[in-house]
């Protein structure tokens, strides 16, 4: 049984088999939302980027939304797989009352985060040499950011995303928080402006990104950034469907589902297929592999409403689930070192090239 499925983009599949699989074929790297389903990643990032990745010369870009940015955030760190180590661990110990508010759930995400950066892990970030950390976020352009006011227009922007991505940038504006090297997209519709990350504002920075409409309280007056709550990037950049411009090198996605979504209102809009996905490598767990894991799924927030009252029991299943990324790590490991990994690449099916 194969562990792991890739799957290249036309552009990106080309380049492979012409130049070789060589870690400074790629310029960037992305990172996508999804909570907890990261957990099955985090053992394949460190074969990736902890090992693989760890030959470049150059810094790669490395863009992330939400949780991706987080884990981002741990590789971009002098000690990566210790960053990863100390946040794998928080991350499966999270524990809430019955029916947590929006201020013990930001709290707990404010913990996760101070235990991921540690004492140092903001300057590491910023004075970075390896990796590039650019980090999404999505600023409300009106309305309030409570109660009925926030719910009015998240209704409002599932109206107009649905009728044009253009339309949504009516509501939305991207905002790149960015350590180094920024990424620089294509015009798609969504107003874009970059702001450069520091030491002092990272944490604020991947607070927003991770800011859930209802979930995870906004973040206000980030440096550099018109005045406006920011809210988890996610919302525009949901799986790294990114219209990247230079530099033209490729982008590597580990990703957690064959499927990719541009936005995360656009996983309600069947019709919508992503669109920048050319330059794209994807890594991808097997439908196999999922298959064994406890349930058959990954792991996902609808967890903490299943396991509710049974802690003990979703941290152990989280637990064997993050333990399987080893089976992904190992095959990638093998791939790269026996040569065999351009064979294995398949071409993105469909739309998705």
């Amino acid at each position: 049984m194969n562990a792991l499925t890739l799957y290249a983009g036309t552009e990106a599949l080309a380049r492979i088999r012409r130049d070789g699989f060589d870690p400074g074929l790629f310029s960037h790297v992305g990172a996508a939302a999804g909570g907890p389903k990261w957990l099955v990643l985090s053992r394949l990032d460190r074969a990736v980027f902890g090992e693989w990745q760890a030959q470049r010369r150059t810094p790669l870009i490395a863009v992330g939304a939400s949780i991706g940015a987080w884990r981002l955030a741990c590789l971009a760190q002098r000690d990566p797989l210790a960053a990863l180590a100390r946040f794998e661990t928080a991350y499966l110990g999270q524990r809430y009352s019955e029916r947590p508010d929006l201020a013990e759930v930001t709290a707990e995400a404010r913990r996760l985060l101070d235990v991921l950066l540690g004492d140092t892990g903001a300057d590491e970030i910023v004075a970075s040499r390896r990796m590039a950390l650019n980090v999404i976020v999505a600023r409300r352009v009106h309305g309030r950011d409570t109660g009925w006011g926030e719910k009015a227009a998240l209704a409002r922007m599932v109206f107009a995303n649905a009728r044009s991505r253009r339309a949504l940038g009516g509501h939305l504006h991207r905002h790149i928080l960015h350590a180094g090297e920024p990424v620089h997209y294509r015009d798609d519709g969504i107003p874009t402006g970059h702001a450069p990350l520091a030491a002092g504002n990272v944490a604020a920075a991947l607070m927003a990104t991770a800011a859930i409409p209802g979930v995870i309280a906004p973040v206000h007056d980030l440096p550099g950034l018109p005045a406006g709550a920011c809210y988890d990037g996610g919302l525009i950049d949901y799986h790294m469907d990114l219209p990247l411009a230079e530099p033209p090198g490729l982008m590597l996605l580990p990703h957690f589902s064959g499927r990719v979504v541009t936005g995360w209102l656009d996983q309600f809009l069947p019709w919508r297929k992503p669109q920048h996905l050319d330059r794209t490598l994807l890594l991808v767990p097997s439908q196999d592999w999922i298959a064994r894991l406890p349930g058959g799924r990954i792991p996902s927030r609808t967890d903490f409403k299943r396991f509710h009252g049974r802690d003990a029991e979703r941290i152990q299943t989280w637990q064997t689930a993050l333990s399987a990324g080893d089976w992904l790590a190992d095959e990638f490991r093998g791939l790269v070192e026996s040569g065999r990994i351009i064979d294995a690449i398949q071409p993105l099916p469909g739309r998705h090239r």
